[in-house]
């Protein structure tokens, strides 16, 4: 009965003895699974934030992509525009025309100035006496006429037919010299000569003293 009272102490305390490791590896376990748990957590919440992160940055990416371009679209378009100005502006236009002889008859009609000094930009036509403006502009024109001898001169600078400004030669004295300029606002195609005003004839010599000429300003 001894023996077999032992025996049973024995059990039971190995029974225990079992029951509390099981308990404690039991604690163990759960405490190892709420430590997986947390860092499971954990490790969502890093992924979540970096995801979000990351979204954030593709966007800020791609919003920093689409002003670029428009930035590139808007700096190309001002560069066609700049280059459209400058060779605009690049354009120049300027001349100087003479009369070849003198002329005591002359009396009518638009003063020819057949003899080219300078023509740059091609505005004026020597056959015809005319400038035509190539581009719109503000231009500066000069005339300077000799009368033939005493005979006085009246002559105007003329825009589509429509006389701006006179010169005049006064018969009081032999070949006396008129001048005179004006400032003119012109379209692309607008026509400026110099007209007859009154008077008879004019002058000139191998070194011209009867000139037309112009120029654009702006």
């Amino acid at each position: 009965v001894r023996e077999t009272a032992e025996i049973l102490q024995h059990h039971n305390n190995s029974m225990e003895n079992i029951n509390s490791d099981i308990a404690h590896n039991d604690r163990k376990q759960s405490a190892a699974l709420l430590e997986l748990r947390k860092q499971h957590v954990r490790f969502i919440d890093d992924f979540r934030n970096t995801t979000r992160t990351l979204k954030a940055d593709i966007d800020q990416f791609q919003t920093d992509q689409w002003r670029l371009s428009a930035s590139v679209s808007s700096l190309e378009l001002f560069r066609a525009n700049q280059t459209n100005t400058k060779c605009d502006q690049n354009q120049e236009v300027a001349f100087t025309a003479s009369v070849s002889l003198a002329s005591s008859t002359w009396n009518s009609g638009t003063l020819i100035f057949d003899v080219v000094i300078t023509n740059t930009g091609n505005g004026y036509n020597p056959s015809t006496g005319v400038f035509t403006s190539p581009r719109s502009g503000t231009y500066v024109f000069y005339v300077s006429a000799v009368e033939y001898t005493t005979q006085y001169l009246k002559i105007d600078i003329v825009i589509n037919s429509v006389s701006k400004v006179r010169m005049m030669g006064h018969s009081s004295t032999s070949y006396q010299t008129g001048t005179n300029m004006v400032v003119l606002n012109l379209q692309k195609g607008d026509s400026v000569w110099v007209g007859y005003a009154g008077g008879t004839g004019y002058y000139t010599q191998s070194v011209p003293t009867t000139t037309f000429s112009g120029f654009l300003v702006s």
